[in-house]
């Protein structure tokens, strides 16, 4: 009997073995330079200037030379004219060919039969762009095209108020405009880099490591991990991996003698054996040996557990040979300069003033036409700037503004103010105007402004607690008085959870988080507005 019983314990000890073979991944850094795949080799000629005709209006709101500024190829240097490689940029205005705001109905019937609709708005729009980008070298060797010409079409979230949606349709000009030169930027930036530049990467992989602590194995290879790790972590995209690689040579000699030890064809082997040439192969092509890696990668496909692993792994093992082979290099651990110069637009400096120079001189009839309203700022100087604005740029205020002054002598000239030299902007009709910092959230095209910036929105409610804007194009903004910047309600988290959004700022006002907690606020200004207003009165 008690051998009976030896023997099922035995039995059960192996199966609970087999059953502990289970793999975690765990993250290792890295660091090192993105090779390009049509490098300029000499180094000599790692330089670049700019040709650029690009319709002012598509400018609008932006430097001369915004394009050229925000353009960088790393590891060359950026010249104000005669560089190796000329980037040609030829843009034009986009054209509006459809602007339309469509509804939507949606009707509910209460508990004695009484229909209620509710109509949503959504602006509905397609427009035309015309560019391109010539990419020549000095010498005749490069010639690339890169082609901006497009037909898009795209709509504006959905708006529970007509006037919001009309808000946003006299907006569209300007969010395509820069829509536009968003696309050229990253475009630019993206396939210069890819073909010729050096950009660094840094970042996390994984190996991966056995996850039951009970396995016998699972502690030394967890060691051999950390070793891996710890090595890593010191890995600088400037510096040779040499070290690196002594420091992980136990961890390579361990990894390597798992395939010996687990060599029977069955799951739990294949697993370990997967864990070890997976990890081999990763190491071996972060420290630039794409050839000792690849040897590993084989080892995985045959193996036969996950080999889709292997297999990836082998074509970017490839492809590394390939970049490095091209490139005349052995790793992609070395030193990258990169230099830009800072193209300046130039203008007369004006004594006394905290704004750009004047551009033109206008009409002396400005003061008596219909088209223009007057309008103060307040810059954040205190001193106060008087000017005639135009009506159709009062529609879409953004990050600047530009209104005609009357100098001392009584000439007038234009000039150009940015949103984060003015706390106030004040409207002969009775608008007002704050600045707010915050990251533009609506629906562009798919295409988003990830940074915060300062930009002119109208007061709609300003509190001791919270205060409540609107920008152009219908974004309802909120700011907290404890807080730099304020949130849109067309981002992602306020169109997915309004409710949440409004419990974290109803926080210590019960009778109002009472008000949320029914459903009573939605994501629209009117009711942002009473929320506000209740928010503000609670004591």
């Amino acid at each position: 009997m008690k051998k009976i019983l030896l023997a099922s314990f035995l039995l059960i000890g192996l199966a609970a073995s087999a059953q502990s073979t289970d793999l975690d991944p765990f993250d290792i850094n890295y660091s090192y330079v993105n090779l390009p795949s049509k490098p300029i080799v000499d180094k000599k000629n790692r330089t670049y200037s700019f040709v650029t005709n690009i319709d002012r209006n598509l400018q609008y709101n932006k430097p001369q030379y915004f394009i050229e500024n925000q353009v960088t190829i790393n590891g060359f240097e950026k010249k104000q004219k005669n560089g190796y490689l000329s980037v040609e940029v030829v843009l034009q205005n986009p054209a509006i060919t459809k602007k339309e705001i469509t509804n939507r109905v949606s009707s509910s019937k209460d508990k004695n039969g009484r229909v209620t609709n509710k109509y949503y708005y959504t602006v509905v729009y397609s427009y035309t762009q015309d560019g391109n980008a010539k990419v020549v070298s000095s010498d005749g060797k490069v010639s690339k095209i890169i082609n901006f010409t497009a037909q898009r079409s795209a709509k504006s979230q959905e708006y529970e108020n007509y006037s919001q949606a009309e808000s946003f349709q006299y907006g569209i000009q300007n969010l395509i405009r820069n829509n536009f030169t968003t696309e050229v930027i990253n475009t630019l930036n993206n396939e210069l880099n890819d073909e010729f530049g050096y950009p660094v990467k840094s970042g996390t992989d994984k190996l991966w490591i056995l996850a039951n602590k009970k396995h016998p194995e699972q502690m030394a290879e967890y060691n051999a991990y950390l070793t891996v790790k710890n090595a890593f972590d010191k890995m600088n995209f400037a510096e040779p991996t040499t070290d690196i690689a002594n420091e992980v040579k136990d961890a390579i000699a361990y990894f390597e003698s798992l395939p010996t030890k687990y060599n029977e064809d069955e799951k739990a082997h294949r697993k370990i054996r997967y864990s070890a040439y997976f990890n081999l192969a990763k190491i071996y092509y972060l420290l630039d040996n794409p050839a000792k890696a690849s040897e590993y990668c084989q080892k995985l496909i045959a193996n036969d557990y996950d080999k889709s692993d292997g297999e990836t792994m082998l074509k970017a093992n490839n492809e590394l040979q390939l970049l490095l082979k091209a490139n005349q290099l052995t790793n992609r651990h070395f030193a990258v300069e990169t230099k830009n110069f800072i193209f300046e637009e130039k203008q007369p400096v004006y004594s006394g003033s905290t704004s750009s120079a004047p551009a033109t001189n206008a009409p002396y009839s400005i003061e008596t036409d219909q088209n223009y309203i007057l309008a103060y700022m307040l810059t954040v100087k205190k001193d106060t700037i008087a000017g005639y604005l135009h009506k159709s740029r009062a529609m879409n205020l953004s990050e600047a503004v530009t209104v005609t002054v009357k100098d001392f002598q009584g000439k007038f000239s234009e000039r150009n103010i940015k949103a984060n030299e003015v706390s106030r902007l004040i409207l002969s009709n009775g608008e007002e105007y704050a600045t707010v910092s915050f990251k533009l959230s609506v629906d562009n095209g798919g295409m988003t402004i990830a940074a915060a910036s300062k930009k002119f929105v109208k007061e709609m409610f300003v509190g001791k607690k919270i205060g409540v804007y609107q920008y152009f194009n219908g974004e309802v903004i909120l700011k907290m008085a404890n807080e730099s910047e304020g949130k849109s309600n067309a981002s992602a988290s306020w169109m997915l959870g309004p409710k949440k959004r409004f419990e974290e700022m109803a926080k210590g006002c019960p009778l109002l988080l009472e008000r949320v907690e029914k459903k009573e606020f939605k994501n629209n200004l009117e009711s942002i507005l009473s929320f506000a207003e209740a928010l503000e009165a609670c004591k």
